[in-house]
């Protein structure tokens, strides 16, 4: 009986101990703060800390905390010694308040470290090499400078990238030596670069077969023979996936079988498909429904001759246009485009059927795209008012240029666009008009928040002409509607010698790939300079999608003591 009492004693006595609350030998919440440092050697300090807490088992018992506490200090010290600080010191606290620890440390930093003295040394065949002694002239670390080890590692990273982009591939540092003198406080620095043989560019095989040879040595930006390098190959790679002919790209140089010095460099390409089709659609409350079509034949010949056309349909403009190009030097930046073009405008104020045929260059300068131009043009046209309708022959050189400069060009955040034109035309040279035309237009998208976007644009042009109703009425200017005036009717101002439109947006992200926006644009389009301007006020919504943001905004115009307008827009397309 007694053996059974002592039984039943000890089994309550276990249920008992299993039932009962938690001890204070552990911990729900361990905190941790260092105070006296910031930046990225806090950060450094914290995360040491983190993956040591990490090597417990929560919830943390008493003597796991006071085992962290107790070595901490030590790791912030290692943890700092990265950004020169050798000397520091650090108060420790540890408290509890309930079931809530917290570790505390104020570190005194002390003075940073400096390099006392430093000797970089070049050795092998590249010693003399010019862009590696440009490079000691110019080198990332500098006596007197805070010993950093990202400095320290980003010093030995750029003699690798000379030296590999120089030719000198099998490049090794024989010595990385930092020595530091805590009695003194200083620290030397002492590397040792041996170059090694130079390779050069091999052979280059182009693996593909619908352009030649010819044609795809003129993406190379560099030629057999010259000294091999990583970078180059990188902008070949970029070179050819920027271009609209190939949808896939794969460079393969054979550094590990080398013909003598010579690195071959096999390159795989595979083209994209043959023909490419677009539509496009927009509405608007006065234009109606807009649809745009276009077709891309991408393979015409095997030197890269392409051909687009593009239909254009809506209840103010009908068109057709085709365009006949032939890549230039340079693929990407240079062409030469034949283009035939074929137009009836129903604006406002009139209406014409116009002809033209172009030739036309583009090339990349200082950063411009630049397109000179040749145009011949045979419009005629009827403007409200006159006793009967124009006809009108002009031949038009011209010259554009557009500079563009963003984070992404389809849907950007922080970017810019600035259009430049100017044309004319001379009674001396088969035309029965003289003018001149100039117009700007420019674009700045800034985001001061990462939830916010702010987007100004303006547009201002100026027609020097002895009788405005001369001149065609594809030449003349309109304001008002999508990407004019919002508010009004599409080319509800003018038509006109002069164009002034500028415009205020605000876009507030939403939710996932929406934002709402506000703008205000003013504008006018008309034979005096001065005349009064039109006021848009409205909002909107954007959907970011894949091909460029799809824009829907809704509006009132107004303008001096007319009936005030009300307009619906809807439009899908890049922003830039």
């Amino acid at each position: 009986m007694k053996k059974l009492q002592n039984t039943l004693i000890c089994l309550i006595s276990i249920v008992v101990l299993l039932l009962t609350p938690m001890t204070r030998a552990e911990a729900e919440e361990l905190q941790t703060s260092i105070t006296g440092i910031s930046g990225p050697a806090l950060n450094n300090a914290q995360e040491r800390l983190a993956i040591i807490l990490q090597g417990y088992h929560t919830p943390f018992t008493e003597k796991q905390i006071h085992a962290f506490f107790r070595a901490a200090p030590q790791e912030i010290k290692h943890a700092i010694e990265p950004y020169g600080y050798f000397k520091a010191t650090i108060e420790s606290q540890l408290s509890q308040k309930g079931d809530i620890w917290t570790a505390r440390f104020i570190l005194h930093r002390g003075p940073r470290l400096h390099i006392a003295h430093l000797e970089v040394n070049i050795t092998g065949p590249g010693q003399d090499n010019t862009a590696l002694k440009r490079l000691l002239m110019k080198f990332p670390l500098q006596p007197g400078q805070v010993l950093e080890t990202e400095k320290y590692e980003t010093a030995k990273k750029s003699l690798f990238q000379v030296a590999n982009n120089q030719g000198y591939i099998k490049a090794v540092l024989e010595k990385k030596e930092i020595r530091i003198d805590l009695k003194k406080y200083t620290a030397d620095v002492i590397l040792s670069l041996d170059t090694g043989p130079r390779y050069y560019f091999g052979a280059i095989k182009f693996d593909q077969t619908t352009f030649s040879p010819e044609f795809l040595n003129r993406f190379l930006p560099f030629q057999e023979g010259e000294p091999f390098s990583s970078q180059k190959l990188l902008l070949l790679q970029q070179n050819l996936s920027n271009s609209h002919y190939f949808q896939q790209v794969s460079i393969f140089p054979n550094i590990e079988q080398p013909n003598g010095y010579q690195v071959p460099v096999d390159v795989g390409l595979k083209a994209t498909k043959s023909q490419k089709y677009d539509v496009g659609f927009g509405y608007g409350t006065y234009t109606g429904p807009r649809l745009t079509l276009g077709a891309n034949l991408r393979h015409v010949t095997d030197t890269g001759h392409y051909v687009k056309m593009q239909m254009k349909v809506s209840p103010i403009l009908q068109g057709l246009a085709a365009q006949y190009v032939i890549p230039g030097h340079n693929p990407l930046t240079d062409a030469y485009t034949l283009g035939v073009n074929v137009e009836r405008f129903l604006p406002k104020n009139g209406h014409s059927i116009s002809k033209n045929l172009s030739f036309s260059y583009t090339t990349l300068w200082q950063g411009w795209k630049t397109t000179p131009t040749l145009t011949y043009l045979r419009e005629n046209y009827f403007i409200e008012g006159q006793p009967s309708s124009h006809n009108s022959r002009l031949f038009i050189p011209s010259l554009a240029l557009t500079r563009i400069k963003a984070d992404d060009l389809i849907i950007p955040r922080s970017g810019h666009k600035i259009d430049f034109v100017i044309r004319g035309a001379s009674t001396q040279m088969i035309s029965n008009t003289n003018f001149v035309q100039t117009e700007v237009k420019g674009k700045y998208i800034f985001s001061p928040t990462p939830v916010s976007t702010v987007v100004l644009s303006g547009d201002f042009g100026y027609t020097v002409v002895e009788n405005i109703r001369s001149l065609p009425l594809t030449l003349q200017f309109f304001a008002g509607g999508m990407n004019s005036v919002r508010g009004f009717p599409y080319t509800y101002f003018g038509p006109g010698r002069y164009l002034k439109t500028g415009s205020v947006e605000y876009r507030h992200h939403i939710i996932d790939k929406w934002s709402g926006a506000v703008f205000y644009d003013l504008g006018m389009a008309d034979d005096h300079i001065n005349a009064p301007m039109g006021h848009g006020i409205g909002i909107g919504a954007i959907y970011d999608s894949v091909v460029g943001p799809v824009r829907l905004y809704t509006g009132f115009g107004k303008l001096k003591d007319k009936p005030r307008h009300f307009d619906f827009e809807f439009s899908i397309g890049p922003e830039l």
